[in-house]
């Protein structure tokens, strides 16, 4: 959930992709080559696209260890089947090399972040978006000026580990 406290003037959306829709609409034999896939997740790969915030010296030492995830999970609730992405946080895939890791997270996010996937929220006071985050990614959109502040408080619940 995000709640927004202090808004730019203008930008700063954030955009919602179905990783259900996602999965549903890849070629079938991009699903059986992908399905039964797991990548191992960390705190920030060193592939990463962007650099997150450093973390100070106590929340490193806490820092859960690498887990290993499908790249491809089944809702526990629907059944639905929906891809499993975090181009930030995937550091590798369980016996691949590392630039056919790269490469298929890479071609995967490029067909998840299509428009026909996304809702853009365009964020008014008063606003409070709930998303399931088993089968929804999320991103801020750095499109606004950095000298405005954009801050949302955000609510997490624990959930299962995807399978």
């Amino acid at each position: 959930m995000l709640f927004p406290v202090s808004l730019p003037s203008t930008g700063g959306d954030t955009q919602y992709v179905n990783m259900h829709d996602a999965y549903d609409d890849l070629p079938e034999p991009t699903k059986r080559r992908i399905d039964g896939l797991r990548a191992v997740h960390v705190y920030q790969s060193k592939y990463s696209p962007r650099e997150l915030r450093p973390l100070s010296e106590n929340s490193a030492k806490v820092l859960p260890p690498p887990g290993v995830h499908p790249l491809v999970r089944t809702h526990p609730e629907n059944g639905r089947k929906a891809l499993y992405l975090n181009p930030v946080r995937i550091e590798s895939i369980v016996g691949m090399e590392d630039d056919e890791a790269l490469d298929l997270v890479a071609q995967l996010m490029t067909h998840a972040t299509q428009k026909k996937f996304e809702y853009r929220h365009q964020w008014r006071y008063g606003d409070m978006v709930i998303w399931d985050n088993r089968s929804v990614l999320h991103k801020a959109n750095p499109d606004y000026d950095m000298n405005e502040r954009r801050y949302l408080y955000r609510l997490m619940l624990k959930g299962e580990i995807p399978v």
